[in-house]
This record gives structure tokens, C-alpha cells and sequence, in this order.
């Protein structure tokens, strides 16, 4: 059976997906994030010859409240549909011919660079697809929703007509700096990100503050009433109910997602409550002024890797976009 882009497209949608996009895997086997490092489908199969990607969007309710363990929780349920998605297109595709692998959202491979690399960066995969661009904090920016999506993908040996990219800027940049500002532990870099400062907001009790925290103490215990004083403490419980029901993790912090301005669901759902940034002080206004001050000379400021302008949209800004088809 020959199958279409379309009638993919289509099957996702029913399946739950908001976006749905299609990129051929020599694409991204050409374009990887980082050369050096490449995050490519040939590290899965060599055999698959388009990679459909998926987005859902986060409910707007999880801007709504402050509670970090209600919303790692929440955002565990968001990455279980979407690799349940996954999993039923790629059942589907099956039984249609094809052979289909879901790529799981949030694994890891321990062998590239240092800290948290997965075998696809769905960010840029996303990108690669048209689905959007990156934005300042280098989250993937959508027309329909920013920030506020969990994406997924399945590989597939089908050749499919493959979306176009986009080259338009999404991201307003440096004269808006909202998610700069936002930014509880001040992560955002120009057009990067600190992992490790971001994991202090977003993954209170990750696996670094395991490492370093619990772990570190009980080597470091000089007798066993130390260790029973560790193993009891409330510190240690709080990385336990980490482990067991992955609260507070992974996503417990949204604060650069939901002040995002991109995206059509921003101005109904978004904008009145979070208008004002109660995190921006004269730290990180001088830190954004520094990004726009190189910016006018063609350089970045407060960065620590470089970056193509390929993931962030090579033709420049060009206005606000609120749905796909505006120009």
C-alpha cells in the first residue's frame, strides 16, 4: 500500500496529534544540531527514510498554578500520550506495509557530550520539519502554541513528501527578553541555555541533585547514626518520592514557556495572567541589553556554544506570526 504525507497527517491528527509535520531523514542526517555530536536517525536505522514529528499542546491550565509537583506530574502525563501517539502511528504504518520505530521523547545517551543528549534532538528535528524555530532560550517556537508543546516522532521506510522549513524568525529575540526575565535561576543565554541553572528550577529533585545531595552525604556519613539521620531526613525522602513517582524531575518549572508572546493561543489564554514578570530585576535587564548591544554588531553576548542561525530562522524576524499561514 502506498501511503501519503496527507493521509498520515490525517491518521495523527485522529490519534490525538495538534502538529504534524514530516522531514525526509537525509534531511536531518545532513543538518544535525551539532556535527561534532550527531544526533541523526542512521544512530537508529539506517534503514528509515522519513521521520514524521508530532506535537501536543500543554493544557493552559499548567500555568496556572505554582505547585512543582502537580506540574512535573502533569507534564509526565503529557510525555506518556505522546509516545503512546507514537506508538499507535507506528502500529498503523505497519499494518499498512511500512516498518515504523517511535523514538521515546526523553531518553538519554550517556556516550554523547556530557549531560542530557538524546539519540534525536526533537527540537531540532522539529525545525528540520517546519514545525518552527527556536527560540531565545532555545526551546522550539510553533505559530499555534510557542513554547507550549511536547513533541514526538516515529522513523519510518516510507519516502514521504517532506514540509517545508521555515525560515522566518519566530522569535521576537532580544527586544522582548520575556523568558530572560522569567527565568527563575537566570539560564537563558543569547540564544543558548544553562542546563545546569535550568535544572535547579525545572528538576529540583534530578538526578545531579541525587548525586550531589543524598548520595554525597552518605559517603561522606562518619558513623551510623549519620547514615540513619540522612536516610530520615526530609531531603532525602523528597529525592525518594523523586525516584519512585518522577515528581519534581523533570518539567517542574514552566516559568519561560508561559510568558512566551509566540503562538496564537498566547493573547486568549495566557496574556492576562502572566503580563507582568515579577523575576525581572536590573541583573537581567543589563544581561539583555548586553545581548542587543552585540546583536547590532553581528555577535552574541552571554553564550556558550555556538549556534546556526538555521534552528532559529536565517531570514531574520519579520513580525509576529500567530498561525501558520501568516507571512
Amino acid at each position: 500500500m502506498v501511503l501519503t504525507s496527507a493521509e498520515v497527517k490525517a491518521k495523527a491528527h485522529e490519534l490525538g496529534a495538534d502538529l504534524v509535520n514530516v522531514v525526509a531523514c537525509a534531511a536531518l542526517e545532513r543538518n544535525p544540531p551539532d556535527p561534532g555530536w550527531p544526533q541523526v536517525p542512521s544512530r537508529i536505522s539506517k534503514r528509515m527514510k522519513s521521520c514524521i514529528v508530532t506535537a501536543i499542546r500543554m493544557p493552559w491550565g499548567m500555568f496556572l498554578t505554582d505547585n512543582q509537583t502537580c506540574l512535573s506530574m502533569a507534564a509526565h502525563l503529557l510525555l506518556r500520550r505522546t509516545e503512546e501517539l507514537s506508538l499507535n502511528l507506528s502500529y498503523w504504518l505497519e499494518e499498512r506495509g511500512a516498518h515504523a520505530f517511535q523514538v521515546a521523547t526523553e531518553e538519554t545517551d550517556p556516550t554523547l557530550k556530557r549531560g542530557s543528549y538524546g539519540w534525536l534532538s526533537l527540537r531540532h528535528v522539529g525545525v528540520e520539519a517546519g514545525m518552527g524555530t527556536l527560540g531565545l532560550e532555545v526551546n522550539i517556537l510553533t505559530p499555534e502554541f510557542g513554547p507550549r508543546v511536547y513533541q514526538g516522532a516515529v522513523l519510518v521506510d516510507l519516502e514521504l513528501e517532506p514540509d517545508p522549513r521555515i525560515s522566518d524568525q519566530l522569535c521576537i529575540g532580544e527586544s522582548c527578553g520575556r523568558c530572560l526575565y522569567s527565568c527563575p535561576t537566570n539560564a537563558v543565554l543569547h540564544w543558548g541555555l544553562d542546563k545546569r541553572l535550568c535544572g535547579i528550577a525545572a528538576q529540583p529533585d534530578g538526578i545531579s541533585s541525587i548525586v550531589y545531595g543524598p548520595l554525597k552525604s552518605l559517603a561522606e556519613a562518619e558513623s551510623d547514626d549519620g547514615v540513619r539521620r540522612i536516610f530520615s531526613s526530609p531531603a532525602t525522602r523528597a529525592k525518594w518520592e523523586a525516584v519512585v513517582r518522577l515528581a519534581t524531575s523533570y518539567a517542574a518549572c514552566p516559568r519561560c514557556l508561559e510568558v512566551c508572546p509566540v503562538g496564537g493561543d498566547y493573547l486568549e489564554y495566557l496574556a492576562d495572567e502572566h503580563r507582568t514578570i515579577p523575576e525581572k530585576d536590573s541583573v537581567r535587564v543589563a544581561k539583555l541589553r548586553d545581548m542587543t548591544a552585540a546583536r547590532k554588531n553581528g555577535e552574541r553576548a552571554h553564550f556558550v556554544t555556538p549556534i546556526d542561525k538555521r534552528w532559529l530562522g536565517e531570514s531574520g524576524y519579520k513580525g509576529l506570526r500567530r498561525t501558520r499561514g501568516e507571512a
